[in-house]
């Protein structure tokens, strides 16, 4: 009894210590912040925090891109790679290939989960921002339009005196070319996604209901 509540403290402990910060942008618009600026922020704080995501643009790309970053949710570092392989405009297959995703259950997520382009872009208007891209740090907490060092140290203070290393001596350059490994034992072989030259989904078909993603 004292092993499952010890094991349980710990597990109440983890969750407390999460910290979720909302993502809101436009990868193909906003390409320096992706391409530099967000791969540089989980560089140095990826491992402390839960990201939410609310990409702006057309839903064609913008489903995808979502159904992607949910499967990579307990792994910031891969997200952060994932969007700057889609900012520096690689083909979305090609960048969910990249990751070793499983590409049957994210076309199972891109047919059924159309709305998710309209939900982020009913958040990014509740915001009512007009600027992009946008880190949301808690209610009515937002960074936009700032150097790449205020984004930091912004989002350092949801920490409190709890600082991690990342908030302390963060990395000095922001413009590393170093990428993450991302082959493992299920990575899927890309000379057989990489043929493709567009994104997984190809064709929309508007309904009275929305978009229908096919």
């Amino acid at each position: 009894m004292k092993f499952i509540l010890v094991i349980l403290l710990n597990i109440l402990f983890h969750v407390n210590c999460t910290y979720v910060i909302s993502v809101y942008g436009d990868v193909h618009k906003d390409t320096k912040f992706f391409t530099k600026t967000y791969p540089w922020l989980i560089d140095n704080i990826g491992g402390e925090v839960v990201v939410d995501y609310y990409l702006l643009g057309s839903g064609r790309y913008t489903v995808p891109q979502m159904c992607a970053l949910n499967e990579l949710r307990l792994n910031t570092f891969l997200q952060a790679q994932f969007l700057k392989c889609e900012a520096e405009g690689n083909s979305n297959d090609v960048c969910i290939c990249d990751t070793g995703l499983d590409t049957e259950r994210l076309r199972h997520c891109i047919i059924t989960k159309g709305s998710l382009a309209s939900f982020a872009a009913s958040k990014y208007h509740q915001m009512g921002i007009d600027a992009s891209p946008v880190v949301e740090i808690g209610p009515r907490n937002t960074i936009f339009e700032v150097e790449d060092n205020w984004y930091l140290k912004k989002i350092c203070t949801i920490f409190g005196d709890n600082q991690p290393r990342g908030c302390i001596k963060p990395f000095a350059c922001n413009y590393t070319d170093t990428e993450y490994d991302m082959t493992w034992s299920n990575h899927i072989d890309c000379t057989k996604c990489h043929h493709y030259d567009s994104p997984l989904v190809t064709t929309t078909t508007s309904t009275s209901a929305g978009t229908i993603y096919t």
